[in-house]
């Protein structure tokens, strides 16, 4: 029988297949099937219970004949009606229910499909079954998008640190789809182990106004834009670049439970730990012509430069855990070579995800648009069809998507396009358009066009003090305008999923390994460092009992404290404040069995500003430097600042007290740091890290390695 509010078979047999099963998931019942099924299960006739395993059985073949014949008529635009069918007789309604299940189960769920085999890679048109979906089952919920904000990060000598410079990065999912009939819609798969996509790079330009904007590049690409100024163009002549998940071999599991999870990657995190992770690597390699501004002795002046045929060459890599898809680590390497062939070496290896973009600290602005879309880790698996649109909102962010429909390409044939763009953050300060061509069975776009501008100044609608503090923390002055596109060449798969949401025995544990031996700060921060014999204890010690005059013990006396200290080759030097804030800093140097005051000056007036009730507790500074000259902590950075029993001698360590400085990274409160300079085959290099002083956790560290003067 017909359910009450049903049209006719005439009114039925007019409608849309995507109508029809709208309808019936109205009505509670099952939306699989061809047309004339759907119009039967309407009006309350189906299929014999017993008919329906060989009409599953033998309609494969012709079903791939009946999806190719239709692909023709969609695209030619000359579609033919599907035939009536003759009603059939009634059957019981828990028959039909347990029908269905078998029939979703032997034809929607393949195992391990073989790549040649498998429809979604080989370009075979599916067949019909595997259109059959339950309308219900699929997710609601809306699609996230993700801006990370990164900042660029250096530490100076005696650990002042630069102001962060902050830009966009662009880490958006993008559009998945079901295949419904003749409704033009798929879901993105999960990325699998191996899965592997080649691209090249083309009508990709960066142009950059302003001097504090161009700065961004400058300070990364030292000498080579040392003299540029106020204006920038990049264009990218040419370029090719690859993404590749890596498939993982049992070597690379260090715990024996864990073996069932091959293709997973041991990698450690900000403590040190060892997670089981899902490895990428981001590959570029850019042809890059550049021209701007430059300086005539310290004054910017309309003299144009032009330095073309530069080289750029990066690799990142970065590590999700599998069961939480938090990022544990990214490390880029950045190489950057003149027509002088002068080469510029930049590594850096960021810690989690929150403040730093995808390809770490150090990634010039050349990169970031440059890296394809995950599909599936933005829509899931979220239905799409021709004409779909949807807004997300996300904080001051407004994202707004929209399915444009189905078009024929001569490289990569059928594809959907998609187009999204940003218009709440927009608003304030430009706009972000990203148009995509996603191709069912590929795990990211097979082309992606990138259209962005920032201009802190370019908003009329919007109050700048609160985004800027919230969001775009010291956005610089000026305004940066990049085009990209990046097409896909080719691509290989792989054939096991990654892991994901899949607990593992390696995993550590909730507050595993995560010091908790906080302490008050007396004088300074606790050091009691069993390698330093010259510890800040001792240091502060020898100050106030040798040199109680001076104006360093003198603040410490009256409630003052050292908001930043640092220790190299058995000297101190350390940063002062007192109740007055009046403030500056001295240099203790070890001498036979005491210290000798060896410098000692004052900051201007306003430098910093005394408040002990700011000042968090912290962890020593010993045990920190224990666990960072750990070898299996953080070996990759170890080999350039341990000798084996401690530090080497070049190295210098100390600490910084961020809400006593006026000039400091958007880090923690407190942030321990070390850094160490040296010159090796004609090459000045440098490396930095940086440490959260109260939990102990490594927020980042790099290398720069760049021609001696």
């Amino acid at each position: 029988m017909a359910s009450e509010g049903i049209p006719d078979r005439d009114a039925l047999s007019a409608m849309k297949v995507s109508e029809l099963r709208q309808l019936c998931s109205d009505h509670g019942f099952l939306v699989s099937g061809k047309k004339h099924e759907l119009v039967d299960r309407l009006l309350g006739l189906e299929a014999s219970p017993v008919e329906t395993p060989k009409v599953v059985t033998e309609s494969k073949s012709r079903d791939i004949d009946d999806a190719i014949d239709k692909l023709i008529a969609r695209v030619s635009g000359d579609e033919p009606a599907e035939p009536e069918p003759e009603p059939e007789p009634e059957p019981e309604p828990e028959e039909v229910i347990i029908e269905a299940e078998i029939v979703e189960a032997e034809i929607a769920e393949p195992e391990e499909p073989e790549p040649e085999e498998d429809p979604w890679f080989s370009g075979v048109i599916p067949n019909e079954a595997t259109d059959e979906v339950f309308l219900d089952e699929v997710d609601d919920e809306e699609p996230s998008m993700i801006i990370t904000l990164p900042s660029v990060d250096g530490l100076k000598e005696n650990w002042q640190a630069i102001s962060a410079i902050v830009v966009v990065v662009l880490l958006v999912g993008a559009i998945a789809f079901y295949l419904v009939q003749q409704d033009p819609a798929f879901t993105a798969r999960p990325l699998r182990y191996g899965d592997q996509m080649d691209f090249t790079i083309t009508e990709t330009t960066i142009e950059i106004t302003g001097d504090e904007m161009i700065g961004i590049l400058r300070d990364i690409t030292t000498p080579t834009l040392d003299e540029v100024c106020d204006e920038l163009r990049a264009t990218v002549s040419g370029g090719t670049g690859s993404i590749l998940i890596r498939n993982g071999g049992i070597g690379d599991i260090s715990h024996p439970l864990d073996a069932e999870l091959i293709g997973a990657v041991n990698a450690h995190d900000a403590h040190g730990r060892e997670h089981l992770t899902a490895e990428q690597t981001v590959t570029h390699n850019l042809a890059i012509d550049l021209q701007g501004k430059i300086r005539d002795e310290g004054t910017c002046t309309n003299t144009g430069w032009i330095k073309e045929d530069n080289s750029l060459i990066s690799t990142s890599k970065s590590w999700r855990d599998i069961t939480s898809k938090s990022t544990i680590r990214t490390d880029t390497d950045l190489s950057f070579t003149d027509p002088d062939n002068v080469r510029t070496d930049a590594r850096a290896v960021a810690f989690g995800s929150v403040g730093l973009g995808s390809l770490g600290t150090l990634s010039p602005l050349l990169i970031f648009p440059l890296t394809p879309i995950e599909l599936h880790e933005f829509f899931g698996d979220t239905p799409l069809t021709e004409g779909l649109s949807s807004v997300k909102a996300s904080g001051l962010m407004d994202w707004t998507w929209t399915v444009q429909g189905e078009i024929n390409t001569a490289m990569h044939g059928l594809v959907t396009h998609v187009s999204i763009s940003e218009e709440g953050l927009a608003g304030c300060v430009g706009h972000v358009n990203i148009d995509i061509h996603v191709k069912r069975g590929n795990p990211w776009p097979v082309k992606q066009m990138v259209d962005i501008l920032l201009d802190k100044e370019g908003g009329e609608d919007c109050s700048l003090e609160g985004l800027i503090s919230d969001y775009l923390l010291d956005l610089p002055d000026g305004t940066l305008v990049v085009n990209a596109v990046i097409t896909e060449t080719s691509s290989n798969f792989g054939l096991t999923p990654v892991h994901w949401d899949k607990a593992y025995a390696g995993s550590p544990g909730s507050g595993e390994d995560i010091p908790n031996s906080q302490q008050h700060w007396e004088e300074a921060m606790p050091d009691e460092s069993s390698l330093r014999e010259f510890n800040l204890e001792t240091a502060v010690d020898c100050l106030m009992t040798n040199h109680s005059s001076s104006d360093a013990a003198e603040a410490l006396e009256s409630a003052g404290y050292i908001w930043q200290a640092t220790y190299s080759a058995n000297e101190w030097n350390m940063s002062w404040v007192d109740d007055d804030e009046n403030a500056g800093w001295v240099v203790l140097r070890v001498k036979d069995s005491g210290c000798i005051l060896a410098e000692q000056r004052e900051y201007d007036e306003g430098t910093v500003s005394w408040d002990r009730n700011e000042i968090p507790e912290t962890l020593t500074l010993g045990l920190m430097e224990e666990r960072v000259l750990d070898p299996l902590r953080y070996p990759e950075l170890n080999q350039f600042i341990g000798d084996g029993s401690g530090w080497e001698p070049s190295v210098s360590y100390g600490y910084l007290l961020a809400t006593t400085s006026v000039d400091v990274l958007s880090l923690d409160m407190v942030t321990a740091a070390g850094m160490r300079s040296w010159e090796d085959s004609g090459r000045d290099n440098t490396v930095g890290f940086a440490i959260d002083a109260e939990t102990g956790r490594m927020v980042g560290w790099y290398h720069t390695s760049l021609p001696s003067n």
